[in-house]
């Protein structure tokens, strides 16, 4: 996750897969651009394959595989937020930020033997006490650990802003 903003106040990080979405929407435009140039030559089958099979396969991931979330923590308004937003909608999460006790690194073992992570919030009090994962996805590389590490060094700043 990136850090957009770290201030005594709030600190918001965020998690855009610009790379899996450039991708994708890359080879939906060459499909589309395939298939357009079949309709121009008559090849029906291809014309199938180009404008509709292939894209809405590829729409379909697009849907489901990019999202951006973020998370934002706010002393002033006492307030934990994890925002999801997608193709198909928006989905914000509250807690009371008083409820954070600590962020954590959560990993997973991939079948090729290696490890992936991502970053969980600790909640010790409220209706939602446990461990809440930020994002759904487990990534390689140590942006989860460097969220982590963000998270709780500003936890542990401890400044009581008065509104």
């Amino acid at each position: 996750m990136k850090i957009v903003r770290n201030t005594p106040e709030q600190l918001v990080l965020r998690s855009v897969p610009w790379f899996i979405a450039i991708t994708l929407s890359a080879a939906f435009l060459a499909v589309i651009a395939f298939g357009l140039n079949a309709l121009f030559e008559g090849n029906m089958t291809d014309t199938f394959w180009g404008l509709i099979a292939i894209p809405l396969f590829l729409a379909l991931f697009l849907a489901v595989f990019v999202r951006r979330d973020d998370l934002l923590l706010d002393r002033s308004r006492n307030l934990l937020e994890l925002r999801h937003s997608t193709f198909r909608g928006r989905t914000r999460i509250q807690h009371k930020l008083e409820h954070l006790e600590r962020a954590m690194v959560q990993s997973s073992r991939t079948s090729k033997g290696g490890t992936t992570y991502r970053i969980a919030l600790v909640l010790n009090g409220g209706m939602d006490a446990g461990t809440h994962p930020v994002t759904p996805v487990y990534t390689g590389g140590n942006g989860a650990k460097r969220g982590v590490k963000t998270i709780n060094d500003w936890l542990a700043q401890g400044i009581n802003l008065v509104s």
